[in-house]
């Protein structure tokens, strides 16, 4: 019951939720006769829609995840048991095509091989399980990695998890079974503070490999203040990294 009211409440600081739900209670306030308290009402929500989609506010919320991991030189890495692949990075199998279709942070897969090619390790942990009927994101991450080069017996599959703490509990008891403490963790820069928290958590030796680094250099001719849905998106994932923080802080998995 308290975790569903947390993943409840974290569904409700997500911007578009928010305002959906602050206008829909601003015009019945009015519809009530509180003409005033629901005009205002609505204009914060619109406000905070506007706010959540500018691509300032959204590489602010970047900044506060992603600047206490920088990214490190090849040379600067150092060798370990395993690399520990995180999921995020595929929609799935697709209708048509023969190969798992990635998404924006398809950073996380190239900086993995990248990783693995350079021999900072033998062995590479893909984390990540499925919904019902559907393939695991790990067999799907295994198929994509191997087109990229690395050979079969290099994987070990993490497939029953369905959200990071469940990656990180089941990554470790598969490490602890072959001798492995020592990991290079790759994630996205911004999803970094709560994935490295979580497998320190549970006794490993880790070491941040983060990549798919949201904050990009601003070459839109258009100003800053413009809203877009790209913004709004990112925004969002800011948010729930951050809320998603205190929520696996208040479950006592940090």
């Amino acid at each position: 019951m308290v975790a569903t009211a947390l993943q409840l409440l974290a569904l409700l600081v997500y911007p578009l939720n928010l305002s959906l739900l602050l206008a829909v209670i601003g015009l019945l306030i009015w519809s009530l006769g509180w003409v005033r308290s629901g005009f205002y009402t609505v204009v914060v929500a619109v406000l905070w829609l506007y706010i959540c989609s500018t691509a300032n506010f959204s590489y602010f919320l970047m900044g506060k995840l992603e600047d206490n991991f920088p990214p490190q030189s090849m040379t600067e890495i150092e060798e370990v048991d395993a690399i520990v692949l995180l999921g995020g990075a595929l929609r799935g199998d697709t209708k048509m095509g023969n190969m798992p279709d990635m998404n924006q942070y398809a950073d996380r897969l190239v900086h993995a091989v990248a990783l693995y090619k350079q021999g900072k390790a033998k062995h590479v942990v893909l984390a990540g399980g499925s919904a019902p009927g559907s393939r695991s994101e790990a067999e799907l991450m295994q198929d994509v990695l191997t087109v990229m080069g690395v050979p079969e017996d290099a994987f070990i599959l993490e497939d029953q998890s369905r959200n990071t703490h469940d990656n990180a509990v089941n990554s470790a008891q598969l490490l602890a079974d072959r001798g492995m403490h020592r990991i290079l963790l790759v994630s996205s820069a911004f999803h970094m503070p709560r994935a490295y928290a979580l497998f320190k958590k549970q006794g490993l030796e880790v070491i941040a490999a983060p990549t798919d680094y949201q904050q990009v250099k601003l070459t839109s001719t258009l100003p800053s203040g413009i809203p877009g849905v790209k913004n709004l998106v990112r925004t969002t994932e800011a948010l729930h990294e951050i809320v998603g923080y205190q929520v696996y802080r208040l479950r006592g998995w940090l």
